[in-house]
């Protein structure tokens, strides 16, 4: 045997190296199941060469020394992770869309066999009954319980996408804490694997396990781009941003819009937002991705109300035959332009967003239609304010001044003057709040002329209640009178249309802030659909239900015309429709994706049990066989040594 001693140290390295091997194939097995785990390979190599005498002047004969372990290492494509990291990212981004769709058509009860629409129905049907006869009391107490039943339902979709934001915020608030929590997590792994593998002796498979895991779970809920860093460290940008670096982690904080309390994810230590370019999203851009993006497009930073609707101007309304008219035109069209830009922006992409602002675009359509109808009427200008019976000035509709100063305009809007220029250095300008400077010199500007809407006692319907009221709406705002009145100069009751809530703040006619009138709710007779001779007022009902077949309102005049009532909301809920079943195949393409690079993950990395089996076989025979070699080996020196001692 060359150089004695050497066979049993031959016979030791095989012994070693198969009992890793079988210890690495048992930690397979015992792992078959766990989720995550990656299979793990034990590779052999040869040990030293020792050399024998010598043969010639270009080659040493040698023998070899046995066999070693080089390396156990893990069964892992990184370009298979890294493909299904990126569409992981983008399952979350739809899936939390298309969730939020499912939540709206629910609400609007569209699947569930008990629509919003049929409330919209059972209004119309009960005003049908009074085109019949008005001063029907059932007719009129009809009319009251639907458009309760009307109301009650509309405030109950709105309160469910109000509740459905705030959840979204609160999961959004989750998700930030989620990302920071796995941040953290990687960072902690990074350094232990840092210091396992610093003497390059050993391998913490185990734990970049861990690590992948968290990396596979941190790429569903933002979009990120890592890199493997030469100690065995990961680094990790998140949206563009160093997230996970070699000294520490960048956790995302949150700051909370004092206007609607939703809060939007920041990086502190950058002082910006996470999203500071808006949140957009294009497959094409590869900016779909990340469940946090797709919640924040759900849910929406703005409030929104049915004003934020674009209106387009129609030049059936203007004078088109002067130039003050097409002027007026143009400015409404460009303001028009500018409103459906920010609509395209900032309410478009959200589906809560766009899902609040149509509902209440509808309601507040159909509630005002309804109301100017029972109660009509008439603008007027003056060029004195008119007072409240206290007497406070009561605020106009809109105020015109015709000589405010572009000073006086700087201090109201900045460096962009809004106004028509007059010439002189002075502007004509119109405003619906009445205008102040910020200066300290003059304090308000003067009122060249007062815009009032006043109810018409022309064209008025009475109650049939001994009072013969005037003036009751069916809808109404929230603490707010319909009308403030005050006694004209011929001594007569002027009914002025009221802005303001009883707290002073503007009141409008939007969803959260409406009620049935309690008045005429109690005292059906008090509904003003009565002559002034007490009659029935046939004309007055069927202009009632008119409005049902009006095209009085669009959801989006980029894509819609004018509609009724009930062609709107088909609009509008067919939209939610549309959206979801391109979210739902989106979902479903991601989901195969993620499934498929999920599948060849396994068929590589993943573990089974049968080939694990016949490799244990393997090396308990190669384990067997290095034992047998060893005892051979032994008998045979126990022999030599004894023989030689006998000589």
């Amino acid at each position: 045997m060359a150089n004695g001693m050497a066979g049993l140290y031959i016979g030791a390295t095989g012994i070693k190296s198969a009992q890793s091997a079988l210890n690495a194939t048992a930690h397979n097995l015992a792992n078959v199941n766990t989720v995550g785990y990656t299979r793990q390979q034990v590779s052999l190599t040869d040990t030293q060469y020792m050399a024998v005498g010598t043969k010639d002047a270009t080659s040493t004969p040698s023998y070899g020394l046995g066999v070693a372990v080089s390396e156990i290492r893990r069964i892992r494509d990184q370009f298979i992770d890294s493909a299904y990291r990126a569409e992981n990212g983008r399952l979350g981004f739809y899936s939390s869309q298309y969730k939020a769709v499912e939540e709206v058509e629910d609400l609007y009860g569209e699947m569930q066999g008990v629509t919003y629409q049929q409330s919209i129905t059972n209004l119309y049907d009960s005003i049908n009954e009074l085109t019949k006869n008005p001063t029907s009391t059932v007719a009129r107490s009809s009319l009251i319980q639907n458009a309760t039943a009307f109301l009650d339902r509309s405030q109950a979709v709105y309160k469910g996408l109000k509740d459905y934001q705030t959840t979204l915020n609160t999961e959004i608030n989750n998700m930030v804490n989620k990302i920071n929590s796995l941040g953290s997590k990687i960072y902690d792994l990074n350094k232990k694997i840092s210091k396992i593998e610093a003497t390059g002796v050993e391998k913490a498979n185990d734990l970049r396990d861990q690590r992948d895991n968290a990396l596979d779970e941190l790429s569903e809920y933002i979009d990120i781009n890592y890199y493997e860093e030469n100690n065995g460290e990961v680094t990790i940008t998140a949206e563009s941003c160093p997230f996970v670096t070699m000294g520490g982690v960048m956790e995302i904080g949150t700051r909370t819009v004092s206007t609607t309390g939703l809060i939007i994810p920041t990086w502190p230590a950058f002082d910006k937002d996470v999203y500071s370019d808006g949140i957009s999203a294009s497959n094409t851009a590869d900016t779909d991705k990340g469940r946090l993006k797709g919640l924040l497009l759900s849910r929406g930073s703005v409030s929104v109300d049915y004003r934020d609707v674009p209106v387009m101007p129609d030049s059936k309304d203007y004078d088109m035959t002067t130039a003050a008219g097409r002027a007026e035109y143009e400015a409404d069209y460009k303001a028009y332009q500018e409103k459906q830009e920010y609509y395209n922006k900032y309410i478009e992409p959200s589906v809560i967003l766009s899902a609040i602002a149509g509902i209440d675009k509808l309601v507040n359509t159909m509630v005002e239609s309804i109301n100017n109808v029972l109660c009509p009427e008439k603008e007027v200008k003056t060029d004195t304010a008119y007072v409240d019976a206290d007497g406070n000035e009561i605020q106009a509709d809109s105020y015109r001044y015709d000589s405010v100063s572009a000073e006086k305009l700087y201090d109201r809007y900045g460096s962009e003057v809004k106004g028509t220029d007059n010439g002189d250095g002075t502007y004509s300008y119109i405003s619906e709040e009445k205008l102040y400077t910020n200066t300290n010199a003059t304090g308000a500007v003067a009122v060249d002329e007062y815009t009032y809407s006043i109810l018409d006692m022309d064209k008025t319907d009475y109650g049939m209640d001994e009072d013969r009221t005037v003036g009751q709406e069916l809808f109404s705002r929230t603490n707010t009178e319909r009308y403030v009145t005050t006694t004209g100069a011929d001594g007569s009751k002027i009914y002025i249309r009221n802005k303001l809530n009883v707290t002073g703040y503007e009141s409008l006619y939007a969803l959260g802030n409406m009620t049935m009138n309690a008045t005429v709710a109690q005292n059906v007779a008090k509904i003003p659909l009565s002559t002034a001779t007490g009659g029935e007022d046939f004309a007055k009902a069927n202009e009632l239900i008119d409005l049902f077949s009006a095209k009085l309102v669009s959801l989006n005049p980029e894509q819609y015309a004018k509609s009724d009532f009930n062609s709107f909301y088909t609009n509008y809920i067919g939209e939610f429709s549309t959206v979801g079943n391109v979210l739902n195949k989106f979902v479903n393409n991601q989901q195969t994706m993620v499934t498929g690079y999920d599948d060849q993950r396994k068929q590589t990395e993943g573990v089974s049990s049968d080939e694990e089996l016949q490799k244990m076989i393997k090396y308990q025979q190669s384990y067997n066989a290095a034992s047998r070699y060893v005892n051979v080996v032994s008998e045979m020196l126990e022999h030599l040594v004894t023989a030689l001692g006998n000589a």
